[in-house]
């Protein structure tokens, strides 16, 4: 095979994301592609062997691109943990700013894709840059950080959603240093007076992991899995008194997994409850292995009243 040019990839990559993104993906076919690149049908699937493929490599190119920027600001040494941060804010916003029609391409309904790798990669892409943003916060504010890191990691991403949609849609002239800088100091703000607060976090351990839920995770979340089992029981025919136990049974546990840390004995005792309806056994042993419980008492004290 003919070695292939990086600088000809590297246009076609960058020709191929302003057509997808002006035409739309759907609407656009190879062949326009390489017309629009100046090259035969046949030299573009030399390098790309469908446009499913063409797609995946412009997300990895685009955000490879932002990546090695940010290991850069990580390899500095002189900078402290909060510096880096905002440098590395201030990248991901300028590079927002600057390649709106690969966010734009983003924003598309990509529906009826075989490679199904392409909505994993984006969807890792959107947790890995939350995630970001709550492991930074922690590494600034310290452990105490930990149990509001996710609602401090909301708060700075929605309030900086605000600003940059004014200077994307409205060409508002913000220039984005001075509204990184003006964002982390309210998020300090904020974060310092949550941490003197009793304040109770709103995004509990359990209610992040399901956001975080990775796609194609084979594990479902508890909270899923109890509503299924509550719309399973609305529709079955079991003896009342059996139905109502099991229905409370899992409004307590849905109330349980809501707490900072959830009391194990409560979960296993209502999990015992739904022993009663044998038609529920596989999805409560489905129930248990998500909540990560070896194995349910098969008596407990604790029952829904």
């Amino acid at each position: 095979m003919r070695k292939r040019d990086s600088e000809k990839e590297k246009h076609i990559l960058i020709t191929a994301m302003k057509l997808f993104s002006s035409k739309s993906y759907n609407r656009t076919s190879m062949q326009e592609v390489a017309d629009i690149c100046g090259i035969s049908k046949g030299s573009l699937y030399l390098y790309f062997k469908s446009k499913e493929d063409l797609l995946l490599n412009i997300l990895q190119y685009y955000f490879h691109y932002m990546e090695e920027q940010i290991m850069l600001i990580e390899e500095d040494a002189s900078l402290s943990t909060a510096e880096k941060f905002i440098k590395e804010f201030e990248i991901k916003l300028r590079h927002y700013i600057e390649h709106q029609e690969f966010y734009r391409l983003q924003g598309q309904e990509l529906s009826g894709l075989s490679d199904k790798n392409i909505y994993r990669y984006l969807h890792r892409q959107n947790i890995a840059e939350v995630k970001w943003v709550e492991h930074s916060l922690i590494k600034i504010y310290g452990k105490e950080m930990v149990p509001y890191a996710a609602d401090g990691a909301f708060l700075l991403m929605g309030m900086t959603k605000q600003y940059m949609e004014l200077i994307i849609l409205k060409q508002f002239p913000l220039p984005i240093k001075k509204v990184v800088r003006f964002v982390m100091a309210q998020i300090d703000f904020m974060i310092k007076g949550l941490l003197d607060s009793n304040i109770e976090p709103l995004m509990n351990e359990n209610l992040w992991s399901l956001y975080l839920e990775e796609a194609g995770e084979k594990r479902v979340h508890p909270f899923e899995l109890i509503k299924q089992m509550k719309n399973y029981l609305k529709v079955q025919s079991i003896p009342n008194s059996q139905k109502e136990v099991a229905i409370q049974s899992l409004t307590i546990m849905e109330q349980e997994l809501m707490n900072m840390q959830p009391r194990m004995a409560i979960l296993k005792g209502m999990l015992h409850n739904l022993e009663q309806i044998h038609s529920l056994k596989e999805i409560r042993k489905e129930l248990i292995n998500s909540l990560q419980i070896e194995h349910a008492p098969s008596k407990s004290r604790f029952t829904a009243e």
